[in-house]
């Protein structure tokens, strides 16, 4: 029996092995690490992780991204299998909590993707927010190519900087990315293609590949230059690529609020596959 005595810690690069154990073969883990492995997100995100013990035994982790705008993600968390899950998590989750508020942060939020954790977020003060859905499209049927002005090219490393700014832009939290994130996201990218008009970089999207599926994992257009048909253009070129590709299979995900989103997936063949995701979030203070 686990009891109640836990010691709770920050998480230091000597406990890097320990945590990395207890996370692969736990199965009371979550990981939302979008384009990062879990050593890649504990070498570089400088967010916050702490741990709890019981005696010498590592029992649990919590780890929150670097927040932005007074908002930040629960990433890890996870507990030794059978080792009182309500305990650990409650004293994990005051323990982070706390430091959120010392930090300035105002809101936790956290993708309700295991579904051992919502009985234990609930109790403490975690509600839904809004449901994520995902969408699939088989065959990359295309429409008629949109006309417009934009040029559709190539990524490249000095567009990060405009990227960024559309990216802020397009987005509100907590769905904005940082930096580093960003270069990641643009890193692992199959398919990386900016708009612009006029040589102003005015859209982008990323898209990754898992064997013979693709998955649409950001698009943005700069508010001024949306309802323009520029997001059709990039979708018309990716879907045409990875077709030349042979992938058959294309995934996104979106808020259930987000129509325009929808209605613009609906055109290229997209439809709901039943795999929806709840944003859960705290607010602090």
């Amino acid at each position: 029996m686990l009891g109640t005595r836990l010691k709770i810690t920050a998480y230091e690069r000597q406990h890097r092995s320990a945590l990395l154990e207890l996370a692969w073969y736990s199965q009371w883990a979550h990981k939302h690490l979008d384009w990062h492995k879990t050593s890649q997100w504990l070498d570089n995100e400088l967010g916050h992780v702490l741990l709890a013990w019981h005696g010498d035994q590592l029992v649990g982790y919590i780890g929150l991204s670097r927040p932005i705008a007074g908002w930040s993600w629960i990433r890890l968390l996870g507990i030794r299998d059978g080792r009182m899950p309500g305990l650990v998590v409650r004293e994990l989750c005051e323990a982070a909590e706390a430091r959120c508020v010392e930090l300035g942060i105002s809101n936790i939020v956290i993708l309700m993707i295991t579904n051992w954790l919502p009985t234990y977020l609930r109790e403490r003060g975690f509600s839904s927010e809004e449901d994520i859905i995902t969408m699939s499209q088989i065959g990359n049927r295309l429409p008629p190519s949109p006309k417009v002005p934009a040029r559709i090219r190539p990524a490249e490393d000095q567009d990060l900087a405009d990227i960024m700014m559309i990216d802020r832009l397009a987005f509100k939290t907590p769905w904005q990315l940082a930096e580093y994130d960003m270069w990641q996201a643009f890193r692992s990218a199959a398919s990386a293609t900016v708009a612009t008009l006029d040589d102003e970089l005015i859209a982008y999207q990323f898209s990754t590949r898992q064997e013979e599926i693709g998955h649409l994992a950001r698009l943005a257009v700069h508010p001024k230059h949306r309802r323009k048909g520029i997001a059709s253009a990039l979708m018309h070129q990716l879907l045409g690529d990875f077709r030349n590709r042979n992938l058959t299979e294309l995934s996104v995900n979106t808020q259930l609020s987000n129509l325009p989103s929808q209605r613009l997936y609906e055109r290229y063949g997209f439809y709901r596959n039943g795999n929806d995701i709840e944003l859960w979030r705290k607010r602090l203070g």
